[in-house]
């Protein structure tokens, strides 16, 4: 049974937690909006929208201030059913947001979470948690070629891959997982996971269209799941895209929510 906190947290995990500078993350709380900032300039996401009908404009501009102020750019709305008003995702695009269809982006999430066990991987694939700094690059570079990313936002995050796997390493980052077909590296995936959080947030997970298809991404789940379990965890969520969604629903996931994804390509 999903307990309502891990339902509220899988909607909006951005709010919840605790998040210092050691993070290499900003967070901006407020009764409205949670804005999220990250170590690169396109790492900028807004969720958890509590919203007066009569302020929405005065909350845009306010939001987007923080973004310039932080140097930051193309932020993400997430437009979930417990946002308000209801007919907020309308309204925002009234001030020049857009469904964010960007290559490699969905302009819609389904927000899924799992409780039990989910199968093991497929024979002659494997996943785990990375062991070197090596593996580390790997990762983020079947990452960028799976979601299309393009060649300035992996190489902002190139850039920074030292720093981001040093935070990795003592825990001040996602856990960044690998996963190799026939010892063959071809899928990868993070995981978010707080002592203070009721449940593990996948974030990431990514496979090579030549490898897809054999398991590579459940091998990927059952790592996480196995990590939450050992955590004191058990339970996984997840903002699912359109691929992602029916491998989950087939190992297990629920769906929870529906989220509209919006760009703000203001700058």
């Amino acid at each position: 049974m999903i307990s309502d906190n891990v339902r509220r947290f899988a909607e909006d995990p951005a709010a919840w937690g605790d998040i210092g500078p050691e993070m290499g993350l900003t967070r901006i709380l407020t009764d409205g909006y949670c804005l999220l900032l990250g170590p690169v300039p396109t790492f900028t996401s807004v969720s958890r929208l509590r919203l007066d009908p009569d302020t929405v404009s005065e909350a845009i501009a306010e939001v987007r201030a923080h973004v310039a102020q932080h140097e930051h750019r193309d932020a993400i709305w997430w437009v979930g059913p417990s946002s308000t008003p209801g007919d907020l995702a309308d309204r925002l695009q009234t001030h020049g947001l857009v469904p964010d269809d960007r290559p490699g982006s969905d302009a819609h999430a389904t927000t899924m979470v799992l409780v039990d066990e989910p199968p093991g991987p497929a024979a002659g694939v494997t996943a785990r948690r990375i062991e070197s700094f090596e593996e580390f690059v790997t990762a983020g570079r079947i990452a960028d070629a799976a979601f299309g990313a393009s060649d300035e936002d992996a190489a902002e995050y190139a850039a920074i891959a030292e720093d981001s796997f040093a935070r990795e390493r003592a825990g001040h980052a996602p856990r960044t997982y690998i996963a190799f077909a026939d010892n063959e590296p071809v899928g990868a995936g993070r995981a978010v996971l707080a002592a203070d959080c009721p449940a593990v947030l996948m974030i990431g997970g990514a496979v090579l269209p030549h490898a897809r298809g054999r398991g590579v991404y459940r091998a990927l789940v059952r790592a996480r799941w196995d990590d939450a379990v050992a955590a004191g965890t058990p339970a996984l969520t997840t903002h699912a895209g359109a691929m992602s969604r029916p491998v989950l629903e087939r190992i297990g996931f629920e769906v929870v929510a529906e989220q509209e994804i919006l760009l703000d390509p203001a700058r």
